[in-house]
């Protein structure tokens, strides 16, 4: 088993990588759904200017280590983390640039028609969605990927796929997904 800076050392590499992926631009609000510990967080809010990211997080131990971790990032207005199941969070419609998850099993599970539908909502015109990913090669990480692009189109959007294999037999996955109509 690894030890627990071997798991933060992968942790980081799979939040940079999800940031690198989705272009943060300093004017873009973004919403994380599952926010952990809050790296990504991190990661976003630095680049932002005058753009702003909610993370929310079902999990009151993360969200209080993600608030710890970006007190600047809050303080500063371009960072606000939330204790909030996604179903039940008050949050804008049509306001987000980008909303995105990393490792969140809801989508690969298959019976996630109303939460794709509020996220079709929350998005702003033009804005997208971005579902990441981090499988052992053991683990076909390609049948979550189809499931989630699956489960999208049904939805109504359009998907792209990214993979980047990395070391210790772990596979990057993101499926890109921007609303038809």
């Amino acid at each position: 088993m690894p030890d627990a800076s071997a798991q933060a050392l992968a942790a980081t590499y799979r939040q940079r990588w999800a940031v690198e992926t989705m272009a943060v631009a300093p004017h873009d609000r973004l919403l994380e759904i599952g926010c952990g510990r809050g790296v990504a967080v991190s990661l976003v809010a630095s680049r932002l200017v005058t753009g702003r990211i909610v993370a929310i997080d079902r999990a009151a131990t993360m969200t209080r280590l993600a608030t710890e971790r970006n007190a600047s990032h809050i303080r500063s207005g371009t960072a606000e983390i939330r204790l909030a199941e996604f179903e039940s969070a008050d949050l804008p419609t049509r306001y987000f640039t980008k909303i995105f998850a990393v490792n969140v099993n809801l989508f690969w599970l298959g019976a996630a028609t109303r939460q794709i539908h509020r996220m079709r909502n929350l998005l702003a015109p033009g804005g997208r969605l971005y579902v990441f990913g981090e499988r052992p090669t053991s683990a076909h990480p390609v049948a979550n990927v189809t499931s989630t692009e699956r489960l999208l189109r049904a939805q109504g959007f359009s998907t792209t796929r990214s993979m980047e294999v990395r070391g210790q037999g772990r596979v990057l996955t993101c499926i890109t997904a921007t609303p038809t109509s």
